[in-house]
């Protein structure tokens, strides 16, 4: 082999190299996925996505109990995984802190702290949940007699057939 191409594959292997070392000691320093100081955004498959904005994110983060700093940290992140996958869990070690899952134009929110709520974002407004799964209350009419002629017309079929037997 001439020196030109020992001097060339010593140089591809100079160029390549840090590339991979760094990725080997970034492989090596990940955090444990059950450390349970770190939060881990997690994308669901959904059917729906949405593309919200950052008072969006904010509001049904602080909602679900999540501080500033939190937001601050995470807030892209939940935002991305709705707008590519349209649902995510935010894990904290091996505990769910919240699930945020986009259906129609709601963001439907379960926080384990802190309950369910719905957001909707057409309005940017709260919905009760009671307005979705209370039944429509139903009409009570009240009972009417039949009118006395009905009674009268029926009478005469009767005696009829009673004398009949």
């Amino acid at each position: 082999m001439s020196n030109m191409h020992r001097l060339i594959r010593n140089a591809i292997i100079i160029l390549l190299l840090p590339p991979f070392l760094s990725l080997g000691i970034e492989g090596c320093a990940s955090t444990d996925k059950s450390d349970p100081t770190k939060f881990q955004v997690i994308p669901v498959s959904s059917r729906d996505v949405a593309a919200l904005n950052s008072d969006d994110i904010i509001r049904i983060m602080r909602r679900a109990g999540f501080s500033d700093s939190q937001i601050l940290e995470l807030g892209t992140q939940v935002r991305n995984a709705i707008l590519l996958s349209g649902a995510v869990q935010i894990k904290r070690g091996n505990i769910v802190e919240a699930i945020f899952a986009v259906k129609d134009n709601n963001v439907f929110i379960t926080a384990g702290l802190r309950g369910t709520f719905i957001y909707n974002l057409e309005k940017g407004t709260w919905i009760r949940l009671e307005a979705l799964t209370s039944q429509p209350k139903q009409r009570q009419v009240p009972l009417q007699k039949p009118p006395e002629d009905q009674f009268r017309s029926m009478q005469p079929l009767l005696r009829n057939r009673s004398s009949q037997d």
